[in-house]
């Protein structure tokens, strides 16, 4: 399905994340950099804390927004899909078997999909003396299929239409995964653009027993 194409593009790029992180070197990150800032800007838009390390060179920040906008437009599409399966699963409850489900719980969508009728249903829960699942006989809880094929049907539009509603957290979880996964990248980079920027020198220095060399650092 296509919303699964992000998922094995946020999985690609975490497989990879050590040894592009370790390829920076050949780059010209800025020194300046702020690992917390390069990580905090990669958790609110992917991508962006590379382009703060290092904007000429920030395509693994490229991948992460590309799979944010992938990820987002799976999500925004399932959504939709999801909106119209449930309004069609109602229409066709209102249309082949007479009642409302819409305003109803899931007792009572999951009671007409498994029963022809109201009559049927409160007659097996008598039989099993489950008395406090009995619906009262009233027009709201009158339902009736004209046969098992519509009620087949309906069982199938229920099925799809949850089958979709549970695969958007699974959406969600991968967005804070691939924000996640950019955040810690960026602080990587921002990080190695400082080591980077470390100097090694040795300076003659005139001393009481002649010439010495002293060694400093500059980070």
């Amino acid at each position: 399905m296509k919303w699964f194409l992000p998922i094995i593009l946020v999985l690609g790029l975490s497989g990879s994340a050590v040894s592009q992180d370790l390829d920076s070197e050949a780059s010209a990150p800025r020194l300046d950099s702020d690992p917390k800032i390069a990580f905090l800007k990669s958790l609110v838009v992917p991508g962006w804390g590379h382009h703060h390390v290092n904007p000429s060179d920030w395509e693994r920040g490229q991948y992460h927004l590309a799979a944010e906008a992938a990820l987002l437009l799976s999500y925004a599409g399932l959504k939709i899909h999801s909106g119209n399966m449930r309004q069609n699963w109602f229409t066709y409850a209102r249309a082949e078997a007479g009642v409302d489900i819409e305003p109803r719980d899931r007792g009572f969508r999951l009671a007409v999909e498994d029963y022809d009728n109201l009559d049927a249903y409160n007659d097996y829960q008598e039989r099993s003396r489950n008395w406090d699942q009995l619906y009262e006989d009233i027009s709201a809880n009158r339902w009736n299929w004209s046969d098992t094929g519509a009620r087949h049907h309906y069982r199938d539009l229920r099925s799809r239409f949850e089958t979709m509603e549970q695969q958007l957290p699974a959406l969600l979880s991968l967005m804070v995964l691939n924000r996640v996964i950019s955040a810690v990248s960026a602080y990587n980079r921002a990080q190695h653009s400082k080591s980077a920027g470390t100097t090694f020198s040795l300076d003659p220095v005139q001393g009481t027993h002649g010439v010495v060399a002293r060694m400093s650092f500059r980070f």
